[in-house]
């Protein structure tokens, strides 16, 4: 098995001649924001909401079938005393379809700090996909169910540079607490060793910690951090004519867990290979996942060898081996509003089924100016 592997990161290497890309194209999902530091004692108002369908086609053993469907919406007030330093402060609301009530309700509060490229945040993340990780390690439905991060964020977003490093509190423990505490906590990190007008070559590295313990708690369960890394390469060609830009990028993957009891599997590997078209059409995606023993907390529930279904339970599949195929649309309806179409089959080899998922998403963000606040 290991000299497969080896066998597939070799041909994912050669690849590069013809060119890929294993990162989604989520530009137009993200919510990054720069401080504008010609500013200083400014109120604005900002309005974000995002609007979703996916439907997930799924009847194996590993992952569930299932449809989200609703709104997320997320005003607040933002405050800038300083040319870098921005005070946000709001509310969070999610809102299923077929629902009476909220299914989520939260604060919003964010202190930021700018330096050059640099950011510091404390309180709300700018989190989920503006992590840049690939979806073994980060579901993307976490746009959806896991938006809202909270703790600490340090950034840095240059021409040829992406860091990102942070720790998400998920769960907090008081003293006698019957549960464990939660953090979620990584970086991405992306450097491009080649940038040419028409052509890139970057090395990307990223690193995920989950982590349950705690001191002060009455669960006398083990103290689990589980940790999953994944390292690649990738190029992108700018071309003309109806194929204008093609793109690689090709991930080896590794899993452990720092447990003295292990309940599946202690570590695991697999590789990630993509190729990428983005056309005058659409942008279309070939996706190639092979794995033995993998397990991500954060990470979809395609690329797992332990099954989290409502009707299987945990069923063990260590070695997985599917092929995703993907075609996907964004249009531009007006200045800050983005509709994001996604068509997503599958095939496992493995149980020899075929599978397939859909999705539609609306994005709006704009901020108007309120005023600037005087002594």
């Amino acid at each position: 098995m290991l000299n497969r592997k080896l066998e597939i990161l070799l041909f994912s290497l050669s690849l590069l001649s013809f060119g890929m890309k294993a990162q989604l194209n989520n530009t137009s999902l993200e919510t990054f924001q720069h401080i504008d530091s010609t500013k200083s004692k400014q109120l604005s108002f900002q309005f974000e909401s995002f609007s979703y369908i996916k439907n997930n086609e799924y009847f194996l053993k590993v992952a569930d079938g299932y449809t989200l469907f609703g709104n997320i919406f997320a005003p607040k007030i933002i405050f800038q005393p300083a040319p870098n330093v921005q005070i946000e402060g709001g509310v969070f609301a999610r809102k299923d379809f077929g629902n009476t009530v909220f299914t989520s309700i939260q604060p919003i509060f964010t202190v930021k700090i700018q330096k050059d490229s640099s950011q510091f945040l404390f309180g709300n993340l700018e989190g989920h996909l503006n992590h840049h990780l690939i979806e073994p390690l980060l579901n993307f439905e976490r746009v959806i169910l896991n938006r809202q991060e909270t703790g600490l964020q340090y950034t840095k977003h240059k021409k040829n540079t992406f860091f990102d490093g942070w720790i998400d509190w998920q769960k907090m423990i008081y003293s006698g607490s019957d549960f464990k505490e939660e953090i979620f906590a990584g970086l991405s990190w992306n450097k491009k060793i080649i940038s040419k007008t028409n052509f890139y070559l970057s090395i990307p590295y990223q690193l995920t910690f989950q982590h349950r313990g705690g001191q002060t708690t009455r669960d006398t369960g083990q103290v689990v951090t589980n940790i999953n890394t994944a390292v690649g390469i990738e190029a992108e060609w700018k071309t003309k004519g109806f194929f204008q830009k093609i793109r690689v990028q090709n991930y080896f993957v590794g899993y452990r867990q720092n447990s003295n009891y292990h309940l599946f599997f202690p570590d695991g590997s697999g590789v990630y290979l993509n190729l990428t078209a983005e056309t005058k059409v659409m942008n279309l995606m070939l996706s190639y996942w092979n794995s033995t023993g993998y397990q991500s907390d954060a990470g979809g529930d395609l690329y797992q060898s332990v099954g989290r279904t409502y009707n299987y339970g945990k069923v063990i599949e260590k070695y997985r081996n599917i092929l995703i195929i993907r075609a996907m649309k964004d249009w531009k309806i007006i200045d800050n509003l983005y509709l994001t179409f996604r068509f997503e089959p599958y095939f496992d080899f493995n149980n020899k089924g075929f599978e397939h998922s859909e999705s539609l998403f609306l994005s709006y963000r704009q901020r108007f100016g309120v005023g600037k606040v005087r002594n």
